[in-house]
């Protein structure tokens, strides 16, 4: 038996590059922790990011979960140094949580 090493990732980006992707493995395990220890547990910012994709839909923003055995910190330096790769492979392997409508051009 193989130990798996994949980490659930949220990605967030448009056609100025990518945003952000957050680790979002173990999320449930931390919030369960600070609510037993009386604390405000982490809030994922996906409502905002639905929001602000929302709001810009000239940039054709995208948000997809993916899982990956790669690390966050070489994923974000893939994603500056080859983020149309990325986006690529994460469009293949993911799962959409948002993406915008492409529009279709009146004048091409």
């Amino acid at each position: 038996m193989t130990d798996d090493t994949s980490e659930l990732y949220l990605a967030y980006w448009d056609t100025l590059g990518f945003e952000c992707i957050l680790n979002l493995s173990g999320h449930d395990k931390r919030a369960m922790w600070a609510v037993l220890s009386d604390k405000e547990p982490e809030r994922l910012p996906v409502h905002m990011m639905m929001m602000r994709a929302q709001a810009n839909p000239q940039r054709s923003p995208e948000i997809w979960t993916f899982w990956s055995c790669i690390d966050r910190e070489t994923l974000l330096q893939y994603a500056e140094d080859e983020p149309q790769a990325l986006a690529d492979s994460i469009r293949r392997l993911g799962n959409a949580v948002f993406v915008t409508a492409k529009q279709r051009a009146v004048i091409t």
